[in-house]
């Protein structure tokens, strides 16, 4: 008997079909409009996001009724969901696995397409539908790879009683949130991509596309952002090893396009006020996007192994490839052509300017990208072209990356505190000294209390504080002018000011995340504390000055699993928990870990193997960790408050 569920992913189905049509559409109505002499016939893009928008959406929609209603006649949903499964997971699964992830980043790809439609109506009319256009092609590009190689629609027979399971290791809800907001950023700066690619195709003056770039391209990085902070979240609290970023190459194809989006972002404020680096950033927006879709290429090739890739036939990798090589050549030959007619003729600048270290700033963000492209790429072309293995791991990345990241925080304390043009030496002392002090004073007391003594991690928070230092500084010199010009309260002069002023602010208090955030990570990665230890119920050990007691260890159960689990007593008086499950579907063993945290430091406790009545028990102990994720949420807190504030137009007035 065919099924109400069993319509509607045949319905679901033909809307992606539709979808790659009107897709088809969208990218060559401009084409038509030029061939025919028919300029009318361009708006067509326009109407066409807006009906493939709604064709995703109900094919989204479909693929996800068929996932909580256990319709295991759809291959994708029996091979990875399970009618045992909890509800959040099921609506989570079904971008579980390569073809719903790859379903998600199209239909994210239309939503983008669809704001920018819905944005350039109002401000860009003329050169919408060539942006459009762009847009479209990426679609048609993405739509070709589900319909033809990733089908999640495809159907079962005979159908099965009962689904697969999702892979455990994503039945948690850090990865209910963390792929859509990693796929925000991504695809996000697919945004910035089309308006520099119509830019360069209409010579579309810089003083009306910088604007726009700069906020989608802010936009997008926001979301890269959160969605690598709650990445490593999810592996801290999930995968049982204590730590956060292991230099894996997965995690490396999502911070190469953050490190690129870093630096346009930056470089694009310099275009703005003094009307330089027009050509590096077209170049930046164009790259930026390239490295997203090679995280594409990477992570669905199967060419990786990692705890995040999927992996798929070479088939598909195959069309990725080629894919990107057509995108990205064509992106770039059109940069080549008309890339150096788009530079204005800059204005005069000093060595001392905040335009000069900004420039440094790029060269360092690039070149710390290209550092993680080399480590993640060359291993797989020494396979490749003379079957050799090689590994390249964290130490490379951290004696490599890690001291630029470095200069990059001491930059970002210093480069706020310069004016543009040119800035006078002995002004900017008389700005940076106290800030220069405390982060000195900081260092100093790192070097000699921290043990063991750590030169990097004295640098680290020297170089953090001294940003810590500069911001606040910037504030109560904005606040104090406020309230003396407006005889307010200085109390309610520094919020106030802050306010009106809230993309600067706003970029301040991003640098103020990152600050915390280095502190963060210099404590945990070079202070942690860790042991191994086996232990019987009673039975106690000892780390750091805390005393962790093993109290018990029995059976529990969960929706879909069973597990072991260990009841701890920390410092006489905390209960902490760590469970070794078992699901029933695909018996696939996990850990759970138990963790406390303060301010402070987190201490967290693995249960990873049980024999003759003995338990193994990795025990850490992690400084600052709490840092990393609060500093996160201060860069996020920063971008929303650049994207709140309207800019300018062109005649004084405000824009959306």
């Amino acid at each position: 008997m065919i099924t109400s569920s069993q319509n509607l992913i045949e319905f679901g189905h033909l809307a992606v079909v539709a979808a790659l049509l009107v897709a088809i559409l969208q990218a060559l109505s401009p084409l038509l409009a030029r061939a025919t002499e028919r300029p009318e016939l361009a708006t067509v893009a326009v109407r066409a996001t807006w009906l493939q928008l709604v064709l995703a959406l109900f094919g989204w929609a479909a693929l996800t009724h068929a996932f909580v209603t256990d319709n295991f006649s759809v291959w994708y949903v029996a091979q990875n969901s399970n009618s045992a499964l909890p509800l959040i997971y099921k609506i989570s699964a079904v971008w579980g696995g390569h073809e719903g992830s790859l379903y998600l980043w199209y239909v994210i790809l239309a939503g983008w397409t669809a704001g920018l439609a819905w944005h350039g109506r109002r401000h860009f009319a003329d050169r919408l539908p060539l942006a459009l256009a762009v847009q479209g092609a990426l679609c048609v590009g993405f739509l070709g790879l589900i319909l033809l190689l990733s089908n999640p629609f495809t159907r079962l027979l005979p159908v099965p009683v009962d689904g697969r399971d999702l892979n455990p290791l994503l039945q948690d809800p850090g990865m209910a949130i963390h792929p859509p907001m990693l796929y925000m950023g991504y695809v996000g700066f697919s945004v910035p991509f089309a308006l520099v690619l119509t830019a360069l195709l209409t010579r579309w003056p810089a003083e009306d596309w910088l604007p726009l770039v700069r906020r989608w391209a802010l936009a997008a990085f926001g979301f890269l952002t959160l969605g690598i902070l709650l990445g490593g979240a999810w592996a801290y609290y999930e995968l049982g090893w204590g730590g956060y970023w292991a230099w894996d190459p997965v995690e490396n194809a999502s911070f190469m396009p953050w490190l690129t989006g870093a630096a346009l972002v930056h470089s694009l404020m310099v275009q703005q006020q003094r009307r330089l680096l027009a050509s590096w950033n077209l170049f930046l927006a164009i790259l930026t996007f390239s490295l997203s879709l090679l995280g594409t290429f990477l992570v669905r090739s199967g060419v990786l192994s990692s705890v995040h890739a999927f992996a798929v036939d070479p088939g598909r990798g195959a069309y990725i490839l080629v894919f990107l090589a057509l995108v990205v050549g064509s992106a770039f030959g059109v940069f080549l052509w008309r890339g150096g007619d788009m530079q204005a003729s800059p204005r005069p600048t000093g060595w001392l300017s905040r335009e000069t270290l900004l420039l440094v700033n790029n060269v360092l963000f690039t070149v710390a990208g290209a550092c993680v492209f080399l480590g993640t790429l060359y291993p797989l072309f020494l396979d490749v072209t003379i079957e050799q293995k090689i590994t390249v791991a964290a130490p490379y990345f951290n004696a490599v990356v890690v001291p630029q990241m470095l200069l990059l925080v001491l930059l970002m304390g210093i480069t706020p505190s310069l004016p543009w043009r040119q800035a006078q030496p002995a002004a900017l002392w008389r700005r940076l000294r106290w800030s220069l002090l405390a982060g000195a004073v900081a260092g100093a007391l790192t070097l000699a209390l921290a043990r063991p003594v750590s030169v990097l991690a004295a640098l680290s928070v020297a170089c953090a504080v001294l940003t810590m230092g500069t911001v606040w500084a910037d504030l109560w010199r904005g606040g104090r002018a406020l309230a003396g010009a407006e005889r307010r309260p200085l109390a309610l002069a520094l919020p106030l000011n802050a306010w009106r002023a809230r993309r600067h602010y706003g970029a301040l208090v991003a640098h103020l995340g990152v600050a915390v955030a280095t502190i963060g990570l210099a404590a945990a990665g070079l202070f942690r504390d860790h042991t191994l230890v086996t232990m019987a119920p009673g039975d106690t050990a000892t780390l750091a000055g805390h005393r962790l007691q093993l109290v018990g260890v029995g059976p529990a159960t969960g929706p879909n699993y069973d597990a072991e689990r260990a009841s701890f007593l920390l410092d006489g008086a905390i209960a902490l928990k760590s469970e070794r499950r078992s699901y029933h579907a695909s018996r696939m063993p996990t850990t759970e870990s138990g963790i406390h945290s303060t301010p402070l430091r987190d201490v967290y406790v693995v249960l990873t193997e049980s024999r003759d009545g003995r338990h193994t028990i990795s025990f850490y102990v992690n400084p600052l960790v709490q840092w990393i994720w609060a500093g996160g949420a201060l860069i996020g807190l920063g971008v929303l408050l650049c994207l709140s504030e309207r800019p300018a137009r062109r005649d004084g007035s405000s824009a959306a």
